[in-house]
């Protein structure tokens, strides 16, 4: 009777136990929000929750799919962070995160039987297998005279950049495929002034493995209500690999003038902007020996040149952006003459980070045109959601080519984008502002 007693004992004092710790549990989100709001406590824990999905349905049959492939693409990335936030004073802020890309190739899963394709029937497509990557970075927050001085370092979102950047340099799929920098950012942002620089280790060197280390910056200064002075640029090295050697230099610049009508007309946007294309390509692994002369030939430095215009204007939703293209191939080592003597088209895909479309695949210059209809129902800052369709032209190759053009393909896309974190910041913005209001009146920071 007394075991009885106390083995029932035991078992009550268990289930109060458990009650208690479960209670506890329930509190803990509550606990935690009365721990960081203590004003006493400069640490608080934050989160950001952030999700993007895509469609992308190309159709290239137009140019033999040799700018893109005919494909459909459905991806969705769910991408949650939990973030350490130490507020040192009033100017400087400290923040460590730490998050997981979750992405889904829609409709990727293993077949029932595997027939002629082992990979399409790897029990790994399931939907248990959706860890892409996991980042994690610190960010150093400061006021610097009239402005604010951003520095990220380690493994963090493309989300980051505020940057106008030409197509040149960064494609638009790669938000979706390639969504984290691993490197380094430093940003200015002022009311009359914006400025960026990225350097990311895009690759390191191996036996298999190919070493390519990328910058890029991007910036404005608003010269006045309408009008802007601003630049994006990016410089790119490849180095092979441990058996097949690289050594290639790709730097690419686009000054520019944008003009800025949205405000002034009371239209969602009215934009244009126009600005030369320069780059310096040369592979110094490239050695040709002359068949004749015995002579060892190296590659020469290439410059292509061009210019490029974009126009956009968006109301009620609805909006039509063009971008037009007039100049050389700048992609220079996508082209399969340098197949047999450089490894460089091999690693192209690593050199070149922008639409293949500024590969113009001639001996001269030609012309590239990307006309977009689209809607875009929401544009708050923390969610986005646009849905377009894309027509893409070239120079009609000559009589004594292969007759491609002008009309190469079309896309048909839609985009839903969420981030928290956006709108947190604004909100930090909005408050920094208000402070600043008391000291003098504040001006309205350079959209980029």
């Amino acid at each position: 009777m007394k075991v009885k007693s106390l083995i029932l004992s035991a078992a009550l004092f268990a289930a109060a136990s458990s009650g208690i710790a479960a209670q506890s549990l329930l509190d803990l989100p509550d606990l935690l929000r009365r721990q960081t709001s203590t004003q006493d406590n400069p640490v608080k824990v934050e989160y950001n929750i952030d999700f993007h999905y895509f469609t992308d349905i190309r159709n290239f049959d137009a140019c033999d799919e040799i700018f893109m492939l005919t494909n459909t693409y459905n991806v969705a990335r769910f991408s949650p962070s939990a973030i350490l936030r130490f507020d040192q004073n009033r100017n400087i802020t400290h923040r460590l995160a730490l998050g997981v890309d979750l992405t889904k190739n829609l409709g990727v899963n293993p077949t029932d039987i595997a027939s002629f394709s082992e990979t399409e029937h790897d029990p790994s497509l399931r939907n248990s297998e959706l860890i892409k990557d996991f980042f994690f970075y610190y960010n150093y927050r400061t006021r610097a005279g009239n402005g604010q001085l951003d520095l990220y370092a380690g493994i963090f979102p493309r989300t980051v950049l505020g940057g106008d950047y030409t197509r040149a340099i960064f494609a638009d799929d790669l938000r979706y495929y390639d969504p984290n920098f691993e490197g380094i950012t430093v940003k200015y942002e002022a009311p009359r002034f914006k400025a960026e620089l990225t350097a990311d280790i895009v690759g390191k060197r191996g036996v298999d493995r190919v070493g390519c280390e990328m910058v890029s910056t991007a910036g404005a200064f608003k010269v006045l209500d309408w009008a802007f002075l601003g630049w994006s640029g990016s410089y790119a090295h490849t180095s092979g690999n441990l058996i097949y050697g690289s050594d290639t230099d790709v730097a690419l610049f686009n000054p520019y003038l944008k003009a800025d009508f949205g405000q002034k007309t009371g239209m969602q946007a009215l934009s244009f902007k126009a600005g030369p294309i320069a780059s310096y390509q040369l592979d110094y692994s490239i050695a040709v020996t002359d068949e004749a002369t015995g002579e060892v030939i190296s590659d020469k430095a290439h410059f292509p040149m061009g210019v490029e215009a974009v126009f956009d204007v968006r109301n009620w939703g609805f909006g039509l952006e063009n971008t037009f293209y007039y100049g050389d191939n700048q992609m220079v080592y996508r082209s399969s003459d340098y197949d047999s003597i450089s490894y460089a088209s091999t690693y192209a895909r690593t050199l070149y980070s922008g639409e293949t479309f500024y590969f113009t695949r001639r001996g001269y210059a030609s012309w590239y045109d990307r006309i977009e209809l689209y809607w875009q129902p929401l544009a708050s800052g923390f969610v986005n959601a646009r849905i377009s369709a894309v027509c893409h032209f070239i120079t009609p190759s000559g009589e004594d080519e292969d007759r491609i053009g002008p009309f190469i393909g079309t896309q048909a896309k839609a985009t839903l984008i969420f981030n928290l974190d956006s709108f947190r910041h604004a909100r930090e913005n909005a408050s920094s502002g208000r402070r600043q209001a008391r000291q003098e009146r504040p001006a309205q920071v350079v959209p980029l």
